[in-house]
């Protein structure tokens, strides 16, 4: 049986993260996986089969494979490569002597990629891409790879103070119902170029991804450019890729603080994804402070985009994720707001293979598919968290944002309590939640940790500054969303109460209906307070899913 693991979230500095990322994920204790590789890790993916041909000795109807690297310095070097068999899939055995690779093959047609590095194999300061879709081998081939003949691949975006931070180039193709992806990684310290290759009409992409930033100083923001270029059936001929303003979407971000300024930048991560196209996730990185503002472009178009920010604070970093991908149309202008107040619990259950887990977040609950996980869950947390099954108690958990517990698998009520206590040094809000969630759960197939579903919770949000405050003395008005259960009903019953003591006393904020499951509250701010509002909800709906809560410090008051 799993259990739940510590949360810890340590990215090293930004510099370290200019290299390809995986869709972020959250591990099954919760840790959200940070969508980055290490710096330990190469910047160079070279793509193989899992299908391995047998070694061949040298035969009348084999022909050698020669494959020979020169650096951008004119040293030679064995390049690294994978031939791939188009016909069947198998990756021939290439062997490294010296500066050169050889491998024996019969008559037929093989895709060939290759890479030459430049500098140390862990360290390389330049990276050539080599891509042959279709190399017939009807005799001997000798085949030299120069990089000083490649052309170096960059972007050119519409402002003349953006520099590079980070790239990707990236071939993805298809051979044998295998998709083979390689990928090279660039950043100011290391160039990326790539020579242009033959046409196919199989499946055969090449993408390349960069990440340009003004000066943090520029005002009134600075322009960051998220780029993405995509070509199918070839490396092109040209190799300088233009972005121009009616390509980009414009996205006008927001990095609030959580009533904390960060002591240093941290990294916004993006993950592109190409519609119809496979291959590993591409990652591009810029640095941004809270509070602060940027103006971020991104190509739009069959591009979607999702976000990842590290709100850095000491050696905290407090990772905000997007969940969704995100389209953009060219041509118009969006805005976001990283670390949007109010601030609460959200949760999800996972209920299979015996189990029922719970994974609750102390999060921004502000805006829908976006979920904060602290760079330290334990640390300065305390409390508990209680599981009832038709009013029958199960078990506790001394963590208050995780839970694993044996239940049986028919359907029935269950109830979760959670009791919170909070000082970090990264938040000033949030300081203590009193949540219970009632809702309906039979055994679903498959793994618990990977099936976690959401429950009934609030979504509460206003026109807060980029400290999570709101001014004294008026009437807020407040977006209260509630966010369906998975399987759930629209909501039948809604109340919120605010408090500015830290819930000594209570006012009620009328809610007005806005839509479904969405209502405007009006709160009367007093001029004389603690700084902090808090905030009692309820809520429930048609389908047995109900959900109490009091966050102390869900927002400020300035």
């Amino acid at each position: 049986m799993r259990r739940w693991r510590t949360a810890l979230i340590s990215v090293a500095a930004v510099a370290a993260l200019l290299v390809p990322v995986h869709t972020a994920a959250a591990t099954p204790g919760g840790t959200v996986k940070p969508p980055i590789r290490d710096s330990s890790e190469p910047v160079v993916d070279l793509g193989r089969s899992t299908t391995k041909a047998p070694a061949r000795g040298a035969g009348s109807a084999d022909h050698t494979i020669t494959l020979r690297g020169i650096d951008i310095d004119g040293a030679a070097l064995a390049p690294l490569a994978s031939l791939i068999d188009l016909a069947t899939g198998a990756e021939i055995q290439l062997t490294e002597t010296g500066d050169t690779l050889t491998g024996s093959v019969p008559p037929g047609d093989y895709s060939l990629t290759g890479i030459v590095l430049t500098g140390a194999r862990d360290a390389p300061r330049d990276l050539a891409l080599y891509g042959n879709p279709t190399l017939s081998v009807r005799g001997d081939v000798d085949l030299t790879l120069d990089a000083r003949t490649a052309t170096e691949l960059r972007a050119v975006s519409p402002s003349t103070t953006a520099t590079e931070f980070n790239s990707h180039a990236q071939l993805t193709q298809t051979i044998a119902g295998q998709e083979i992806t390689t990928t090279i990684s660039g950043r100011p310290e290391i160039d990326l170029r790539a020579w242009p290759s033959a046409s196919t009409t199989r499946p055969y992409h090449f993408l390349y991804v960069e990440s340009q930033s003004e000066p943090l100083t520029t005002r009134p923001s600075p322009r960051v450019y998220n780029l993405a270029f995509p070509t199918s059936g070839r490396i092109p001929a040209e190799l300088a890729f233009t972005a121009t303003p009616e390509s980009l979407a414009l996205v006008n971000t927001t990095y609030a603080s959580q009533g904390v300024p960060s002591t240093g930048l941290g990294p916004h991560v993006v993950i592109v994804d190409f519609d119809g196209i496979g291959g590993e996730s591409l990652g591009l990185t810029h640095a941004a402070g809270a509070p602060s503002t940027q103006r971020v472009y991104y190509t739009a178009n069959g591009v979607k985009w999702r976000g990842n920010y590290f709100y850095t604070v000491g050696s905290i970093q407090v990772a905000e994720r997007q969940s969704g991908l995100r389209a953009y149309a060219a041509g118009n202008t969006y805005s976001e707001t990283w670390n949007k107040a109010a601030f609460g619990p959200t949760v999800k259950v996972g209920h299979g293979q015996g189990l029922l887990i719970a994974r609750p977040l102390l999060s921004d609950t502000g805006q829908l598919g976006r979920e904060n996980f602290g760079g330290n869950y334990t640390t300065g947390t305390t409390g508990s968290l209680i599981l009832y099954r038709n009013g029958q108690k199960v078990g506790d958990s001394t963590n208050p944002l995780a839970g694993d517990w044996t239940v049986p698998a028919a359907a029935a009520t269950f109830q979760l309590d959670m009791a919170v206590k909070r000082t970090v040094t990264w938040s000033n809000y949030v300081t203590a939640v009193n949540a219970r969630w009632t809702f309906p759960s039979a055994e679903r197939p498959g793994d618990p940790f990977d099936d976690q579903r959401r429950l009934l919770q609030a979504r509460i949000t206003g026109g807060y500054d980029t400290s999570g405050r709101a001014p004294s003395g008026t009437t807020f008005p407040l977006e209260v969303n509630v966010e369906r259960a998975v399987d759930g009903t629209a909501v039948t019953s809604v109340s919120l109460e605010a408090s500015f003591n830290d819930g000594v006393t209570w006012t009620s904020a009328p809610l007005t209906p806005n839509g479904t499951d969405r209502w405007t509250a009006r709160v009367a701010h007093p001029t004389t307070h603690n700084g902090y509002v808090a905030l009692r909800f309820k809520a429930a709906d048609g389908s047995g899913n109900a959900v109490e809560q009091t966050v102390t410090r869900a927002y400020g008051l300035r």
